[in-house]
Parts: structure tokens; C-alpha cells; sequence
């Protein structure tokens, strides 16, 4: 590899996740299912029970352990803050990129390795899930390993080590998140070794060769259950049929059949998410799906290797386009083999009409976007009025998030044309690498500062302070999950029932009360005042009402 790339795409990288530093220093609140792995292993520790999660005071069956784990472990370093409840994500996002780099080396193709564990880095999704503390990122990384690892083994077959170390990662994958740990890699996989067993010739029979492949296939699952099974069967024994019915049934076969919460989408709802947040890259996705699936597939040698990363991405998009329930961050162990393709592809020079497919890929979010935050700015302003507040200082902060978006994705088009158009012009070929790599950096950094600023407006952390000085609290509504790693305590949550809060309010006159503001109503309702911080507001009564 020339030392000149090697410090130009490491430098890259750099100064792409510089924000991640203020993200360390002032983090956002924790928001979503990162409430979840922040506070079960501090009730883990409070327990010392590392086997059965619970999650303010009951149980949690919903996933496996080993997030818990090492958010365990990094909250035992770093203490119980929002920085060690996000740092395994972060390291599960770099230990990807070196595996991919890795992989490149292993294989002698270095350059791409390093080009494609950049194109990984330098992209919107990443830049969130990586800096958000929930499994996707480390589901990534053991997915990636286990394809990866299963590459080698395909690529030799006399060495198990790699089928073995395969197996292996993909039982790490069932404890970080269930049944996608062993589906993702073995739908990857599995298809690939019994085409190879198929085409393979040689002078034993088809049955002999059968056997063989699914033989070693056989020992894939052993060693993925030899891994996984141990924390299953220690749950079942004590837990029993109720672990199962919300694990298996609710977890697994009711998310795939029906929208769980809401999340719902067409068949083609992945399309515009490739699109949007592995952009700059994914301008060269279409490109090189079409070069990936021209190759002849005759002989199985490493000349495949684009057919194969493509095969990794499509297999996992498409089986989660299937599924009835669709979240964003679901495709995300699609990245490491859609970065692999956009790097491989980004080596090779542009027709004018491959250049101009990538310039309209690359503009056409833009306008789209302008709109959206005009609506969305607009909605958020209403949003509160029908609630009866008015948006004050958060507004700004909304506004300056939103044009720091605007310009990273504005980046892309911007950085494509000129470069281009100038090498045309001059009767040059045009090889994109360095333009992908410029808005690359520019629109991950940008993500990173917007998001951080957008979760800092939502006012999670002014609202958790002042609910926090009550001696009594307590949450009402939904989506309050989040508070409970900040009160440090078991907190009762009331849902959305009112004779609860009335309840609650005559046991503990002083008590604080937070929710979403769209549940303010019932609360000014009870006589209680409000004092609002972003979408959180907080309700204490007043002096006559005790």
C-alpha cells in the first residue's frame, strides 16, 4: 500500500469524527433503547445477577446479554455516564473497520481493505450508530467477523480454524441480539458452500461432496450454539415459559409478522435508506451491483469477491425487506459489504454517463431535504402550540442542526460536479475516490454536530435536573424509559392511566411528575404547573393544591 493514501485516508477518518470529542466531553441525553443498556447493568451490579436482566426492577427478557456486559465493563472504567453507555458501540464501529482492513490485507488487496473500512466510516449511518448506545453497532461487528471469517474458510476449506472462529462470532451475535446473530451470517454463508459444493470438480461423488459441505456447515452451528446456549438454557431454568413467550414469540415471531409500535414500511422502505445515510458512497452502489452480478460464476476463486460482497448486502436487505416490522438501523451489517462495493467501485474510472448517474443520485436528496426541515420545523412549532406552549431558545438550535445537515449533504453533489466536470473538459479520465472521500469527511461530521445539537434541544438533561431535586417522582405517558438511568433508582412509571397519577399525587404531595409534553394536558388538567424543556416538561403542584 502506498504510505501517501494510507495518511490521507487515516487522516480522513480523523477529522470526519472530530465531533465525536465534544460528543465525549458534553454527551447528549440517552434517548431510546439506549435508557435500556445504560441502566440494566447498574441494576446487574446492584443484583449481582449477571444472568437474568432486569430493567427497573423487573425483568427483561426482550434481548440477550452481552451489550449489557460490556456496557458492564466500561461503566466499571469510565463510570455510570452516558460516555461508557456509548463506548462499546464506538469500539464495535472501529474494531469493523479494522476487521475490513484487515480482510484486505489477508487477501492482498490492502488498498481496497483500507478504502472500504473508510467508505464504512464516512457515512451518516454509521456516524449515529456508533455514538448510540444500543447493539446495532456491535451486532455489525460480529456479523461482519463471522462473513468475514467465513469468506477464509470458502476461500480453503482445509483450514476449520475460520469456520470455527465463524461459528463462533455468530454465537456472539445470538447473545448481543438474538436470532439475527445466527440468521444474518448463516443466510450469507450457507448459500455460497452449497453453490461451491454444487459447481465443484472433482472426482467424488455429488452425495460425498454433500456431505462434506453440510458436515461443515453442521459444525458452523455447533460451535455458534456452544457459544450462545449456555446463557439460554441458564434463563430458561429459571425463568422458565415467560422468558420464551416475550423472547421468542413476542421478540422474534410477532416482530417479523406484524409492525411492532408502529414500525411499519413497503417492501421497498431500505431503498431511500441506502440512499440517504450511506451517502457519499451509495451514489456507487448501482454501478457496482451491476459490475458485481456481471462476473461468470464458473469457478469459485477470489475474482468473486465483489460478487460476494454484494450477494452479503442484497441477502440482508432483501430478507429484511420481508419482514413486517422495519426500523432504519435493521440493515446496518449491510454496511461493511456496501462500503467493500463502493470502494472497489470508486477504483475505477467513470463513464459520462456513470458520472452523471452519480451526480443526480447525489443532488437529489437536497431538495427533499430543504423541504423536509421546512415542515418538520414548522410541524414542531405547531406540535407545541397545540399543547399550549411556545418554542423559544431550542428553536434556533433546531435551525442551525438543520442548515449543518443541509450542507453536509449538499457537500456531495457539490464535491462530484466540479472536480469532474474540470478532469472532463481537460480530456481526463475521472476516478472519484478523492471526491467521495472529501464529502465524506464533511457530511459525517456534519451529521455528528446536527445530531448531537438536535438531542441537546430536546432538553432531556434540564428536565432530568429539576424532576431529580423532588424526593418522589415519577413519569407519565410514554417513551420515559430514558429517565430511569439518570433518577438512579427504581422509578414508577404511570403510563397513561389517570386515577394512577391521582393516586400517586394524594400519597405524595410533593411529588415530580415528567412527561412528553403532548401528555401536559392531563396533567394541567390535575391543576399541576408545568415547566417545559424542549419536548419534556416537568409538573409539581402547586402550593394550594397540598
Amino acid at each position: 500500500m502506498r504510505k501517501p493514501h494510507l495518511s490521507l485516508l487515516l487522516a480522513a477518518i480523523l477529522l470526519g469524527w472530530l465531533p465525536v470529542v465534544s460528543l465525549w466531553l458534553n454527551p447528549p441525553p440517552l434517548i431510546g433503547d439506549e435508557a435500556y443498556y445504560a441502566r440494566v447493568p447498574v441494576e446487574m451490579r446492584e443484583r449481582g445477577d449477571w444472568i437474568v436482566p432486569y430493567f427497573n426492577g423487573e425483568p427483561r427478557y426482550k434481548k440477550p446479554p452481552l451489550m449489557y456486559w460490556l456496557v458492564a465493563l466500561s461503566q466499571s472504567i469510565f463510570g455510570e455516564n452516558e460516555f461508557a453507555s456509548r463506548l462499546p458501540s464506538f469500539m464495535a464501529v472501529v474494531l469493523t473497520g479494522l476487521l475490513l482492513i484487515w480482510f484486505g490485507f489477508r487477501l492482498g488487496v490492502a488498498e481496497l481493505g483500507l478504502w472500504a473500512a473508510t467508505a464504512f466510516f464516512l457515512n451518516p449511518m454509521t456516524a449515529i450508530l456508533g455514538n448510540w448506545g444500543a447493539p446495532e453497532a456491535t451486532l455489525c461487528f460480529l456479523i461482519t467477523a463471522s462473513v468475514l471469517f467465513g469468506f477464509l474458510w470458502l476461500f480453503d476449506e482445509t483450514d476449520l480454524k475460520w469456520l470455527l472462529l465463524s461459528g463462533i462470532a455468530a454465537g456472539l451475535g445470538v447473545l448481543t441480539k438474538g436470532a439475527p446473530g445466527l440468521i444474518l451470517p448463516s443466510i450469507v454463508l450457507f448459500p455460497i458452500a452449497i453453490w461451491k459444493s454444487l459447481k465443484r470438480q472433482k472426482t467424488e461423488t455429488m452425495q460425498v461432496e454433500a456431505k462434506k459441505t453440510f458436515g461443515q456447515l453442521a459444525l458452523w452451528l455447533i460451535a455458534c450454539f456452544v457459544v450462545a446456549a449456555p446463557w439460554f438454557i441458564a434463563v430458561w431454568v429459571r425463568e422458565g415459559e415467560k422468558f420464551w413467550q416475550v423472547f421468542l414469540w413476542r421478540e422474534h415471531v410477532q416482530r417479523v409478522a406484524e409492525p411492532m409500535e408502529g414500525h411499519r414500511g413497503p417492501f421497498w422502505f431500505y431503498l431511500p435508506i441506502v440512499w440517504l445515510l450511506f451517502l457519499p458512497w451509495s451514489i456507487q452502489l448501482p454501478n457496482a451491483f451491476v459490475t458485481a452480478f456481471k462476473n461468470r460464476l464458473t469457478t469459485f476463486d477470489r475474482s468473486l469477491l465483489d460478487t460476494l460482497m454484494a450477494w452479503w448486502a442484497a441477502s440482508i436487505v432483501i430478507l429484511f425487506s420481508l419482514i413486517a416490522t422495519k426500523l432504519p438501523h435493521y440493515i446496518f451489517p449491510a454496511f461493511p459489504a456496501l462500503a467493500w462495493l463502493a470502494a472497489s467501485q470508486a477504483q475505477r474510472n467513470l463513464s459520462k454517463g456513470e458520472f452523471w448517474l452519480g451526480f443526480i443520485l447525489g443532488v437529489l436528496p437536497v431538495p427533499f431535504l430543504l423541504y423536509g426541515f421546512f415542515v418538520g420545523l414548522q410541524a414542531y412549532q405547531e406540535f407545541l402550540q397545540k399543547f399550549g406552549f411556545k418554542a423559544s431558545g431550542e428553536l434556533e438550535v433546531m435551525k442551525l442542526a438543520a442548515y449543518l445537515l443541509l450542507l453536509g449533504f449538499l457537500s456531495v453533489p457539490l464535491a462530484w460536479l466540479f472536480p469532474a466536470v474540470v478532469q472532463f473538459l481537460g480530456g481526463q479520465k475521472f476516478k472519484p475516490q478523492r471526491v467521495l472521500l472529501v464529502s465524506g469527511v464533511l457530511l459525517t461530521a456534519m451529521t455528528l454536530v446536527a445530531i448531537s445539537k438536535l438531542v441537546h434541544a430536546s432538553g432531556g438533561h434540564d428536565a432530568i435536573k429539576l424532576w431529580t431535586e423532588s424526593q418522589h417522582i415519577a413519569t407519565f405517558g410514554s417513551d420515559t424509559e430514558w429517565t430511569v438511568f439518570y433518577a438512579k433508582r427504581p422509578v414508577p412509571m404511570l403510563g397513561r392511566d389517570r386515577e394512577q397519577l391521582l393516586n400517586f399525587l394524594a400519597k405524595y404531595p410533593n411529588a415530580a411528575i415528567l412527561a412528553r409534553v403532548d401528555f401536559a394536558p392531563v396533567l394541567k388538567r390535575e391543576g399541576l404547573n408545568l415547566t417545559r424543556f424542549g419536548i419534556w416538561c416537568v409538573a409539581l403542584q402547586s402550593e394550594k393544591k397540598r
